[in-house]
């Protein structure tokens, strides 16, 4: 007679034995499965002519953003083919969403490679994603997506130093776009570079044709219609956070500029 022990051992063997039969038969049925799946896609990419994006259709795509060339992105959008980019979710919500995060991720890390300040680069990552999450319909997303890698590019090629002016011009535009909710003044600039604050503001209005303090409001208000139209903050957060004297000057010098007070833009765009 077999001893308790025995059975215990043939009782497991045998358990093992079906286990691992009915994982055979599971890896098996998962194969196929899979493997239909990827012969019905190869056949109906081929059916409607669709085709993955390739290497080099992905090369060319993101290039434009690091050389910072905004028309060039704008031209190859345009001469985009209809292509099939795989798919990522069931869903075709996080779908979308997910291919803006492999985009956008994509295009974050060539816009660093062509000149973009890092914590610039990954901070206007992060917003654009975290817009795109809140987004309930694809079209919504892709156009967020065409938007954000022309930013991107836009952003690379004012970070570039343009032809026929100095770096230390350069620098000084740089500082500003890094400080412009600050309450920047030319000689906080001027300190900063370890300049002569005379010789800096003669050298700034001989290549650029206006002064540092013309150049520091308009940046000013480059951002506030940028926060106007990608934000919910109010005109007065707005005004603080751009370090404007008061709400009243800043509506004042907007109106002045573009023509329009800041309410005015905000719902021009809705």
């Amino acid at each position: 007679m077999a001893s308790d022990s025995s059975i215990i051992e043939l009782n497991i063997a045998g358990m093992l034995d079906k286990i691992l039969s009915d994982l055979e038969e599971h890896n098996r049925l998962t194969e196929k499965k899979i493997g239909k799946h990827h012969s019905d896609q190869l056949m109906e990419n081929k059916e409607n002519e669709l085709y993955h994006d390739t290497y080099y259709f992905e090369q060319e795509y993101y290039s434009y953003v690091e050389k910072g060339d905004v028309e060039g992105l704008k031209d190859f959008i345009k001469r985009i083919p209809n292509m099939n980019v795989g798919r990522t979710a069931t869903d075709s919500i996080r779908q979308a969403k997910n291919l803006f995060i492999a985009s956008t991720t994509l295009i974050t890390r060539r816009a660093i490679d062509g000149g973009l300040d890092i914590e610039t680069a990954y901070q206007l990552s992060d917003s654009y994603i975290l817009e795109a999450e809140k987004m309930t319909d694809v079209n919504s997303i892709n156009f967020l997506n065409m938007t954000c890698i022309i930013d991107f590019a836009k952003r690379v090629s004012e970070a570039k130093v343009p032809m026929g002016m100095s770096k230390e011009i350069f620098s000084v535009i740089q500082y500003i776009s890094n400080h412009v909710n600050t309450n920047i003044t030319v000689e906080q600039i001027a300190e900063e570079l370890h300049v002569d604050r005379s010789t800096l503001s003669k050298k700034f209005k001989r290549e650029l044709g206006f002064n540092i303090s013309t150049y520091i409001m308009r940046r000013k208000l480059e951002e506030a219609k940028s926060l106007l139209h990608y934000t919910d903050k109010t005109i007065s957060e707005i005004s603080e956070y751009l370090c404007f004297s008061s709400q009243s000057y800043f509506q004042n010098v907007f109106k002045a500029k573009y023509d329009i007070t800041p309410k005015e833009y905000r719902n021009s765009l809705k």
